[in-house]
This record gives C-alpha cells, sequence and structure tokens, in this order.
C-alpha cells in the first residue's frame, strides 16, 4: 500500500481566513503523496481531501468531547498503509495535540509523528495565563516534543526557546505565505488610510487595535485629517471611532488589495509569538509596514521598509514620514517583494522540508 499522511488541526482550516489557517493550507496543499486533512469545526467541508468533525461550538469542552471521533477517522484513514505520518499543526492548546499524538503512536505504532509549532505554548500561557496553567502547558508540551519524531519552530529565536526549555532539537520550517491569486491593485476606499489585519478576539490583536485608536490615530487626524484606520479580521466591538473602518472578515482578493494600497500595515504588537502572516504577506505584497521590534521578530528583512520602533513618539515621525514620501517608499517595498516571495515561499520551504525529513522516511 501507498504512504499516506494525515494533517490534523483543532479549529477551522477552511475557509482560510486567518494567518494559522493560511500557513497550514499552504503545508498541506503542497505536501506530496496521498493526504487528507482533518479539522474541528462548526460548519460541515464539502472540500473532498477535507474531513470535518462538525463541533456544536468552538470552544475546549466541545473539542476534548469531539477528539475521540476525530482520532479515530484518522486511524481508519491511516490503518491499511505501510507508511504512515501523522502531522500536527500546532496552533491550538497543547493538550488536544498531545492527546491525538499519544492515541494514534497507540494504535497505529509505526506511525512518525511531526509536530510543527507555530509559536511556543508555554510562552504564550506565560502572557496571559495564570501559574497553573503555565506548568501545566510547559508539562505537557515538554511531553509532546519528547514523544514527536520531529518538531518544527518557525525562527532562529524560538529554535533556541525549545533548545532551552525542553532540550529538544527542532527543526526550522519557516512560516510562509502561498500566493496564487493574481494581485488587483485597484483601489477599494478612496482615503489614504493605515491597515491593520488581525482577530480582536485575540489579544494581542485587540491590545494593538486600541493603541492604535486611542494614541495614534487622534494624532494622526489632527495633521492628516483624512486618514482612515481600516482593519479587518473580525470580532471588533469597540467604540464607533470617527476614522475607523472595519471591514471585518473580507476575502483574500479583497484582502490584498486593502493591503497593497494602504499607506502602510501598522502593527504596534506588544506580545510576540512565531512569525506573524500578516507581516510576511504584507512584504511579499510589496506593501510597507511598521512594526514593533517584537512584532517582526523571526523574519530575516533586507533594510527599510520595513520600519520598526521603539515608542510612541518613534512610530508618529515614521508615519508621517511615509505618508510625506510616500510615491519612495512604496517603489523601495515593491522591488523588496522579490526577496520575501523567494525566502517566505511555502512551495519552496516545504519542497525542502520534504527532502530533508520525509523522502528518507518513505523510502
Amino acid at each position: 500500500m501507498p504512504s499516506k499522511t494525515a494533517f490534523v488541526c483543532f479549529f477551522p482550516v477552511y475557509p482560510n481566513v486567518t494567518g494559522s489557517s493560511e500557513i497550514i493550507n499552504g503545508r498541506f496543499e503542497n505536501w506530496p503523496g496521498e493526504k487528507k486533512l482533518f479539522q474541528l469545526s462548526p460548519y460541515e467541508c464539502k472540500i473532498k481531501h477535507i474531513k470535518t468533525v462538525v463541533i456544536l461550538k468552538n470552544s475546549p469542552i466541545f473539542k476534548i468531547l469531539s477528539l475521540p471521533i476525530q482520532i479515530f477517522k484518522i486511524f481508519n484513514y491511516l490503518k491499511n498503509s505501510k507508511k504512515t505520518s501523522l502531522a500536527i499543526e500546532g496552533a491550538s492548546w497543547v493538550f488536544y495535540s498531545l492527546f491525538t499524538a499519544v492515541a494514534l503512536k497507540m494504535l497505529l505504532p509505526k506511525t512518525k509523528l511531526y509536530y510543527f509549532s507555530h509559536s511556543i505554548e508555554f510562552e504564550v500561557r506565560k502572557k496571559f495565563s495564570n501559574f497553573l496553567i503555565c506548568r501545566i502547558t510547559f508539562f505537557l508540551e515538554k511531553i509532546l516534543f519528547n514523544i514527536c519524531d520531529i518538531v518544527t519552530s518557525v525562527s532562529i529565536k524560538e529554535k533556541k526557546e525549545i533548545k532551552n526549555l525542553y532540550n529538544i532539537k527542532s527543526i526550522i520550517f519557516p512560516n510562509s505565505v502561498n500566493f496564487k491569486n493574481k494581485l488587483k491593485k485597484k483601489k477599494l476606499l478612496k482615503n489614504i488610510y493605515i491597515i491593520y489585519s488581525g482577530s480582536y478576539l485575540y489579544r494581542p490583536n485587540k491590545e494593538a487595535i486600541d493603541y492604535l485608536n486611542r494614541n495614534i490615530m487622534p494624532k494622526m487626524v489632527k495633521k492628516f485629517p483624512n486618514l482612515k484606520l481600516v482593519i479587518t479580521g473580525g470580532g471588533y466591538f469597540g467604540s464607533n471611532y470617527k476614522w475607523l473602518e472595519n471591514k471585518n472578515i473580507v476575502s483574500k482578493n479583497t484582502l490584498y488589495s486593502l493591503i497593497y494600497n494602504s499607506v502602510c500595515m501598522c502593527l504596534p504588537i506588544k506580545f510576540g509569538s512565531g512569525t506573524r502572516v500578516k507581516i510576511l504577506e504584507s512584504l511579499c505584497l510589496g506593501a510597507i509596514v511598521v512594526s514593533s521590534k517584537v512584532g517582526i521578530e523571526g523574519i530575516e528583512t533586507i533594510g527599510t521598509p520595513p520600519f520598526m520602533y521603539r515608542n510612541q513618539y518613534q512610530l508618529l515621525r515614521i508615519l508621517i514620514k511615509i505618508i510625506k514620501n510616500y510615491k519612495n517608499i512604496k517603489k523601495k517595498a515593491t522591488a523588496d517583494r522579490k526577496y520575501y516571495l523567494q525566502k517566505y515561499s511555502v512551495k519552496d520551504n516545504t519542497k525542502n522540508f520534504i527532502i530533508n525529513h520525509y523522502d528518507k522516511y518513505i523510502r
């Protein structure tokens, strides 16, 4: 029987509307051989290569109750193959990943386990959870990293942190983008605007959007009265600021057009975890990016743009500089996009990973 790979995710990957789903879809699409992607979602998916376990609500309790069903489906898919691989996408609570890895390793002992880390969850929990949750996460993540055959990290920085925390040597698989659709450069808005893309329900995004509305935009509109702040990603329940245009969740083509035609993608992010796909997408589109140092960690840049700032005063100066010198800065950003498209191509990065870490196994 031929080799098979099951990709498993614990949140909706289709439709593709988040940074994590963008990464997973690109990796899955470029993975060789026979494969299926298994996801937990409140919505059924009719795409042939996607197997969905429909849950009543996208919450931890419903996900935990659905894990045995998802594991059973994966087992049925893999059981008759001579060579089997399980690719676990780590953009969810580590308990789901560990429970699935242990169960399938017991059912199919020869299965090769890949854990694609999107971030170090312990570091995320340290920022947003209590001490007990942090310790439990550390313990579970350590077990998971040790039982998987291959663990990946998204950057040199996270590779070092995984080694220091868990004494595990991970393999760098950088977050990557997959541009298939031709960019439509037509402007969708008349006003000049700054853009931020990310769900308001995710705390780092909420903090960044609130900071833009409360600290940056009031000062910017005094100097540029027609300037707008466009946000996408959904989940926004804030006040109706006069400069704010909330586009909610938009299609990829619309998002790319909004990003490309913006003054800049502005990311005043205070907490860093993984490599932000929104930054990679913006750089690959030829958009101008302004970010905190934390926000752009893990991305190998080639000069400015992108711009990095240290404090609010510097951020305001950079934004004013971009608006006043937009054409020249945009020209540089457009020229640099070729470098980022090559460096962070999901097709090329998946191909390299397969050659070095998968082909040896299936032979």
